[in-house]
């Protein structure tokens, strides 16, 4: 995780901030900036999240720390999510890692009595490193003077499941696969496949 990751996370609190300073009582009303085809403002049961936070587990990570994940829905059903284990944010563990940054859109939804499922598509790009890293990012090719880590370009789809549990807050649950293209990725220190699939699971809350 970079920088970025740090970015994200403090706009999620930001934006957490100014939705919760906004909203009634509830904290589950309609949302005024999802209308229906009809110009009306579209009920939502379970209100989607304006935030999450997520913690969990990926395919691709190897250095003992859990992947997390900060999202911002910032309009109707298009969200923009980074994941990473933090790594030169909060630990410095070696082993390899995958961080990702990405723009996702909702191409499906479903609402019942017990919560609300959604299916989306995400683009965007990510990272891999084969050990200890440092901050920033290089795309196509690594550094020639330390070549641990490279990034590029990926594509993901996940479903997601979230339940109110209080008021103002719902639990969530993502499951996400996606695919990457690392064009420098045979030039490593431990060289790896340019096109490298990857898997999460990950629980957290929103608001």
């Amino acid at each position: 995780m970079r920088p970025v990751v740090c970015s994200l996370a403090s706009a999620a609190f930001v934006v957490a901030a100014v939705v919760g300073a906004r909203a009634d009582g509830a904290g589950l009303g309609p949302r005024p900036d999802e209308p229906t085809d009809g110009g009306e403002v579209r009920p939502q049961p379970h209100a989607p999240y304006r935030v999450n936070l997520r913690v969990g587990t990926a395919s691709t990570d190897r250095n003992g720390m859990p992947s997390v994940c900060a999202e911002v829905r910032v309009w109707a059903d298009l969200a923009v999510e980074s994941c990473g284990t933090g790594a030169q944010v909060w630990h410095n563990n070696d082993g390899a890692e995958m961080m990702h940054v990405r723009a996702s859109w909702e191409v499906l939804d479903r609402t019942t009595a017990r919560g609300r499922g959604g299916l989306r598509l995400g683009v965007g790009f990510a990272e891999m490193a084969v050990g200890a890293d440092k901050l920033g990012f290089r795309f196509g090719e690594p550094d020639p003077d330390e070549p641990v880590s490279v990034a590029g370009p990926e594509v993901a789809v996940s479903a997601q499941w979230t339940v109110p549990p209080g008021k103002g807050l719902e639990a969530v649950g993502t499951f996400t696969s996606g695919l990457a293209y690392f064009r420098g990725a045979r030039q490593l220190v431990l060289p790896r496949d340019e096109l490298q699939p990857f898997a999460s699971v990950d629980v957290g809350v929103g608001w």
